[in-house]
């Protein structure tokens, strides 16, 4: 009888134990993400003291970081006002954008997959944006085509993720002292039915 009341109490400590562990090295992890909503980022997860939180999530999405002196990454799962990012919705995505040589703009799926869509169009880089004369820019993000900088959604069900990646940038260095002035500004718009 204690043997059997001994199986049971790892057994529930094991399956405890592995729904943490999930919990704990999801993407919207707290142990993972700082937030300046609606941007969300891991200060050390390019750097040699990785906690062990960050490091499972790599493991468990097969995600290759940039280390802390290549780049950095800042991703939003929702809006400025905290609601998710629909895909049925028109978004805009407005500089500044922080300094960096290079950067590259996409948009996913939650689970880190592009976008099927008919224009076959995933992501942006800064080579490729079209500014204005002074320098800022605008890119749409919506289901139906908009003029300009336009990154189609694919349709009007579910949710989508931005990636924006900065490389050879300060902020590899200061990631713990990012300032929100210097964020891109993500608004929604309207949404369609």
């Amino acid at each position: 009888m204690r043997f059997f009341l001994f199986l049971i109490v790892v057994v529930a400590g094991a399956l405890a134990g592995l729904a943490l562990t999930e919990r704990a090295v999801r993407p919207d992890s707290l142990f993972l993400a700082s937030r300046f909503p609606p941007w969300e980022f891991s200060p050390h997860i390019g750097a040699a003291d990785i906690d062990p939180y960050t490091r499972g999530r790599l493991f468990a999405l097969g995600d290759l970081p940039l280390a802390s002196g290549e780049g950095f990454s800042l991703f939003a799962r929702q809006d400025e006002s905290g609601a998710p990012l629909e895909r049925r919705c028109r978004y805009t995505l407005a500089s500044p954008f922080p300094a960096a040589r290079f950067w590259t703009l996409a948009i996913t799926d939650p689970s880190g997959k592009a976008l099927p869509n008919l224009a076959e169009r995933h992501d942006f880089t800064s080579a490729e944006i079209l500014r204005d004369a002074e320098g800022p820019f605008v890119v749409t993000i919506a289901p139906e085509p908009a003029s300009g900088n336009w990154l189609p959604t694919g349709g009007r069900e579910g949710s989508f993720v931005i990636a924006l990646r900065f490389y050879e940038t300060p902020l590899a260095a200061t990631a713990t002292r990012l300032d929100r002035r210097f964020l891109p500004r993500l608004s929604k718009q309207e949404c369609l039915p």
